[in-house]
């Protein structure tokens, strides 16, 4: 994916009828004018992946601003305060990351819908007399359109259901669905996904649509409908569909690795040769690595904006470890917005190498050679300082200096962000085999104890829980294996709206008075000296203090409302 040419993406973006709120009707799509061989339809189908990568989904906004002021990750940038900001809990429905984040799912889901209308009666000379290349189109179309929908309904609930292309102002006009419909048509497009992509050891990458990746989906989808607000006990089927996956063999957790990319220097000595493969994966990913049977499905990025090819996002510049040099040649700068909260470091256990690559042991110190010439240089912090001061930090699961991109660049990176990973399938076993029996199995404890095993944390028993404790267990280890990766409001949403509340409700206990009088080494808060009307506040607090019922959901954005006035609003807004 990420090596088709910019001619092949602007001619498959040129296909779509219309972009949301465009006014003007295009002309049909014709058999003298698209989809007559297959470069064409390739590029068409290339046009649907196209939205994944924008900063406005998975390259920013559903990673961090969508995902921000959860319980595991905060935004830390003190200057914020009374800025309204999606991530602090006091927005309005007429937000520009809402309003982008929205436009930008039925983009393309508009761009699935008129792929699908156009090329499923094309005779198959358009696809080079081969119709498994035909339905492997199709249903990667179906499959993009599922996930597509899976955003909305995760962050916004009941949405308009769109499954024709919406060329005028007129069929844009449409209620919302409820999300029950929603995810039946998710249900729907999956299963068709299934039968049609092509097997994940034929693709050999993870830029496609693989039929493990959509079993996954599907196992997510109905683990998903079978919590709030829906409620549809659809455990089996989740169930059912990760076993698929598991079943497939053609899935497995990195290892640990040795090598140069590997290696860990602190003050001029090697530290480290032998990198636990949780690391392995990330340091891949940041360095244009594919690692396809554990990250089974990415979006991805390319290049670093220098040249007409412009496929790159925020992932690592918005988060990863703070850096602020923008001239140096091997340490990409970095705003460094996002922390793990320490609500998230607490739940590691000090061997857990999840843990320090989740939170840094290192900073950047920047040093000016000259006018056009600078050096960022690793600080590594004692043990004493990593024990008394990291309770919460940079949230540094991408690193930028493992970027292969060059030069780097302030604005943007080339590191892909994973949709589909396969310790999360395992983890959806284990919660699924747990409601479905009533207690947890053995088979529960396995799916756990590899995920755990090549994290070095302990691993666990089956008498070690009942029901409750495992259920509870299995929430903490999304937490600590998934976190940045942009479903944990959705995890805390489906395990009910009181838990949703409770949750983030807990970032409260980060606020303090100026001079840090509520200050207690062994809980969540810390002191910060703020001036003005918001002394005594942290900004990591925030989403906490502003937390109400109508946040459950975001609210339907006014432009949407100002194009279609039927489709309504959401409870609250």
């Amino acid at each position: 994916m990420k090596k088709l040419s910019i001619y092949i993406i602007g001619m498959a973006v040129s296909l779509s009828a219309c972009d949301f709120l465009e006014t003007d009707t295009f002309d049909e799509l014709s058999e003298s004018n698209v989809y007559n061989n297959l470069e064409s339809c390739e590029a068409g189908l290339a046009g649907v992946y196209d939205p994944l990568s924008s900063t406005k989904l998975y390259g920013g906004n559903l990673i961090m601003d969508c995902d921000g002021g959860s319980d595991i990750m905060i935004y830390n940038k003190q200057y914020s305060i009374g800025m309204t900001k999606v991530y602090l809990n006091n927005y309005t429905p007429v937000d520009k990351t809402l309003d982008e984040t929205w436009t930008e799912l039925y983009k393309g889901i508009n761009r699935a819908n008129t792929y699908i209308d156009a090329i499923k009666d094309k005779p198959l000379e358009a696809f080079g007399d081969d119709e498994r290349t035909k339905q492997r189109l199709l249903a990667e179309a179906k499959g993009l359109r599922a996930l597509y929908y899976m955003n909305l309904v995760s962050l916004w609930g009941e949405v308009p259901l769109r499954l024709t292309p919406t060329t005028d102002l007129s069929s844009q006009k449409l209620a919302r669905s409820p999300q029950i419909d929603i995810y039946n048509q998710i249900i729907a497009d999956l299963q068709e996904a299934e039968k049609g992509c092509l097997p994940a050891d034929e693709l050999g990458g993870p830029g496609h649509m693989s039929q493990t990746t959509a079993q996954a989906l599907l196992a997510r989808a109905y683990l998903w409908m079978s919590g709030y607000p829906v409620y549809a006990d659809k455990w089996n089927e989740a169930l059912t569909y990760a076993r698929k996956v598991r079943d497939s063999e053609l899935h497995e957790l990195v290892q640990t690795r040795t090598g140069e990319l590997y290696q860990r220097f602190e003050n001029g000595v090697l530290k480290e040769d032998n990198t636990n493969g949780y690391r392995v994966l990330f340091i891949d990913m940041c360095s244009d690595q594919y690692n396809w049977k554990e990250s089974m499905f990415e979006a991805e990025m390319y290049s670093n904006d220098l040249n007409i090819t412009r496929e790159s996002a925020s992932i690592g510049l918005s988060n990863g470890i703070t850096q602020g040099s923008g001239l140096d040649p091997e340490n990409g700068f970095c705003y460094g917005f996002w922390n793990g909260s320490r609500i998230l470091f607490r739940m590691y256990e000090d061997d857990d190498q999840r843990k320090w690559w989740n939170f840094s042991t290192y900073t950047f110190n920047r040093t000016v050679i000259s006018e056009n010439e600078e050096k960022a240089t690793k600080k590594y912090r004692t043990d004493k300082e990593l024990d008394e001061s990291v309770k919460e930090g940079d949230a540094a699961k991408w690193r930028r200096e493992y970027e292969v991109v060059r030069p780097v660049t302030q604005y943007s990176t080339s590191i892909n962000c994973p949709i589909m990973r396969y310790s999360d399938v395992l983890l959806m076993l284990a919660e699924a085999a747990n409601e479905v029996e009533g207690a947890p199995t053995q088979e529960a404890i396995d799916a756990v104890n590899e995920v755990r095993r090549r994290a070095g944390a302990s691993e666990v028993s089956l008498g070690d829980f009942t029901s409750d404790t495992f259920r509870e267990f299995i929430r903490d280890e999304r937490a600590r294996e998934l976190c940045y990766e942009g479903n944990r409001k959705m995890d805390l949403r489906r395990w009910g709206k009181d838990y949703f509340m409770k949750r983030i409700r807990m970032l409260a206990d980060q606020n303090t008075v100026a001079d840090g009088s509520k200050y207690d080494k062994d809980m969540v808060g810390y002191p910060v000296a703020v001036s003005g009307e918001y002394a005594g506040t942290n900004i990591k607090a925030q989403p906490g203090i502003q937390l109400e019922d109508k946040h459950i959901y975001f609210p339907i954005p006014e432009a949407e409302l100002n194009t279609n006035p039927i489709c309504g609003q959401n409870e609250g807004w």
